[in-house]
């Protein structure tokens, strides 16, 4: 006699239905395995960063008109004493056209100390574009931090 079987097949042959209890059992041991090494992998403590105290020596006049990048605290771009633009991209290709810093390879930035460090990102950018490979910053060569 051919019944209806209690989970609602027919006849005596293979089960055409998924089982999901071992794909359920093993997703749930994932996600407890994920659950507990997740708090391991993150950092302990936020990074404290110390900014350091520098001296140095002074730099040659010379020197400082041909390789020097200036920032003021406005955010103006100027190269010794001549002004650059104010265009990320523009900046780029008039760091790129100067002959001087592609023989030499190298420059100095010095930016005011109030200066925000996104406009020290586009100048390091236009620098890099223009193929300066050799980047030095400028300090106060006394070495003391001015109180605000």
């Amino acid at each position: 006699m051919s019944g209806l079987l209690e989970d609602g097949f027919h006849g005596d042959g293979p089960v055409a239905g998924i089982n999901v209890t071992p794909l359920v059992d093993v997703m749930l041991c994932l996600l407890v395995i994920f659950m507990v090494s997740t708090p391991l992998m993150a950092p302990e403590a936020p990074m404290q960063i110390s900014i350091p105290k520098a001296v140095g020596s002074p730099v040659a006049e010379e020197q400082f008109l041909l390789s020097t990048i200036s920032i003021d605290a406005k955010g103006g771009v100027f190269l010794g004493t001549v002004g650059l633009s104010s265009d990320p991209n523009t900046l780029g290709a008039e760091l790129g056209s100067n002959a001087k810093l592609k023989e030499a390879g190298m420059v100095f930035i010095q930016g005011d100390e109030n200066l925000a460090f996104d406009r020290v990102v586009d100048v390091l950018v236009a620098l890099r574009t223009a193929g300066v490979s050799k980047v030095g910053f400028l300090t106060d060569p006394r070495g003391e931090k001015k109180k605000t």
